[in-house]
């Protein structure tokens, strides 16, 4: 392909992903993470992995400062990345997840939510499991057709648009940040070492939509 017809190839609807890195003296203030209790769901397979009973985890006392500094950097994401204009973001729902040797989570979105995130807490060794993100060309049509895809023309990555997954690295203090509704998952953890997270879904707080069109929905978190 010539440069020329190249230059008139246009990347529409890209995703964004946040990733940054949280102060230690943050990431580590919430002792509750490994201090509550954790179950899997009678009717899920205990292979994905275990979960906090508590799933307003951020809402503990001393996760405060924690939990403004994670609520600021969403409102600048969906501010002035989403362009969703919304001044105050709330946590839904936020609980620990462990994934122990020989346990994953397959491809999944996360429901009745806009922005969702991992902060990656803790992990025993280098190798535990990071995120995967995929590609969703066929949602919504049923269709899966597997192609052979062209190998890259240099050594490196293929180009974004042939992308089927992308593995995002982590590390202790990460925080990943994105549109809920994209798909990622968690492979088999190989290792011998439990990888420790807290999962996050947000919205804006108050009333969306419009009462003429009769599409209002009012966010309003009450524990």
């Amino acid at each position: 392909m010539n440069d020329t017809f190249k230059s008139n190839i246009a990347s529409l609807f890209p995703t964004p992903l946040l990733r940054i890195d949280i102060p230690p003296e943050l990431s580590t203030a919430c002792n509750v993470f490994d201090n509550t209790e954790l179950w899997h769901d009678k009717d899920s397979r205990m292979e994905y992995g275990l979960h906090s009973r508590n799933t307003y985890v951020m809402d503990e006392p001393e996760c405060v400062q924690l939990k403004k500094f994670i609520l600021d950097l969403v409102k600048d994401f969906a501010q002035n990345t989403l362009m969703y204009d919304y001044d105050e973001w709330i946590f839904s729902q936020t609980w620990v997840s462990w994934k122990e040797p020989g346990q994953q989570h397959v491809a999944h979105t996360h429901p009745n939510s806009v922005i969702s995130g991992v902060f990656f807490y803790g992990y025993g060794e280098e190798g535990t499991p990071a995120i995967q993100f995929h590609k969703d060309e066929y949602q919504g049509t049923g269709q899966s057709i597997m192609l052979k895809q062209k190998p890259p023309e240099k050594d490196d990555q293929p180009p974004p648009f042939a992308w089927k997954t992308f593995t995002m690295p982590y590390k202790p203090g990460t925080l990943l940040l994105f549109p809920s509704h994209f798909r990622h998952s968690v492979p088999i953890n190989q290792t011998k070492y439990t990888r420790k997270s807290v999962s996050m879904n947000i919205v804006p707080k108050g009333m969306i939509g419009d009462p003429h069109s009769l599409t209002e929905l009012l966010f309003q978190k009450v524990l």
